[in-house]
């Protein structure tokens, strides 16, 4: 039974999908959501009702050039309110809690989850553009999303497993995909304690307004799947891979020693999109490329 067989043949417990902390922290961002959004169409009716009330008190149908709207709603003191403005604010509310709570869940949980697939299943159509005329018409009904419905358009993409097992599953799934290619040739080699990931991997060039060495996400997959396997879990990871898989650090050198680890000795860049692991033992290298490169009947 490989990797991908163990993780799959876990039972799954529909309470256990997140934590009693995950709920929390999603209830907080939730209530403060729900607050700040209900508080923006609350404004958005009392404006068009104003305006509906003046509108009706001061509007001279003989005279229709009469400035109704500037004679009590504003001044210099209190400029109208930009109702198509106030519209895309309410819209960016709700993309910006839904887009938190991919973002939460895949922090968490060391995932890749799109957020695309929750904003097209939740997401409200973006308001259109409301003529200055029409603005005492405006519907203001409240439209509240949940985290819980978040999570509900996730799940059935991990095929019945909760977020914390679709980490590690996730993780193989990534790495064997760097590992082969699509006319299922094999994307690596090993020999005695070296592990080469043949192309694709990393580049040379100018990055971030520097000339140096760029890690792709077939690379990444690979240094991930690595960091896993020397802590034998989603621990810290060593520092070097931290920064090799980081935004934002500057990559100047192409040669990167493992300092304390058991399992990882050192990474080597090469210009070519080469990137060889180099593990303390040949035992470890034949272990990685067996539990995380597999077979190409293996690949999902």
């Amino acid at each position: 039974m490989d990797l991908l067989e163990k993780f799959s043949a876990v039972e799954i417990q529909t309470d256990s999908r997140i934590t009693e902390a995950d709920r929390q922290f999603l209830q907080r961002q939730q209530n403060a959501y729900q607050d700040a959004v209900t508080g923006f169409y609350q404004i958005g009716t009392l404006w068009s009702d104003m305006r509906a009330q003046q509108k009706a008190a001061l509007l001279d149908p003989e005279n229709r050039w009469e400035c109704w709207e500037t004679k009590y709603l504003t001044s210099d003191w209190w400029h109208e309110i930009d109702v198509n403005h106030l519209m895309k604010h309410i819209f960016f509310l709700h993309k910006t809690f839904l887009c938190g709570v991919v973002s939460y869940l895949n922090e968490m949980y060391h995932l890749s989850i799109n957020a695309n697939v929750v904003l097209r299943g939740l997401l409200p159509q973006e308001p259109a553009y409301i003529r200055l005329e029409d603005e005492d018409k405006v519907d203001w009904s409240p439209v509240v999303l949940r985290y819980q419905d978040a999570i509900e358009q996730i799940l059935p993409g991990f095929d019945g497993r909760t977020f914390a097992e679709q980490a590690p599953y996730e993780l193989l799934e990534n790495c064997r995909r760097a590992a082969w290619n699509k006319d299922r040739t094999a994307n690596y080699e090993w020999k005695k304690v070296t592990v080469k990931l043949l192309s694709g991997a990393c580049d040379y060039g100018y990055y971030r307004g520097h000339e140096q060495w760029y890690i792709h996400d077939s690379g990444k997959n690979v240094l991930k799947a690595a960091a896993y396997f020397e802590a034998g879990g989603f621990q810290p990871y060593p520092y070097e891979i931290n920064e090799l898989l980081s935004d934002t650090a500057n990559l100047w050198y192409d040669l990167w020693e493992l300092d304390g680890c058991e399992k990882l000795d050192r990474i080597k860049l090469y210009k070519n999109g080469r990137m060889d692991i180099r593990f303390t033992s040949e035992g470890y290298a034949r272990q990685f490329v067996s539990d995380y490169f597999g077979t190409m009947g293996g690949l999902l």
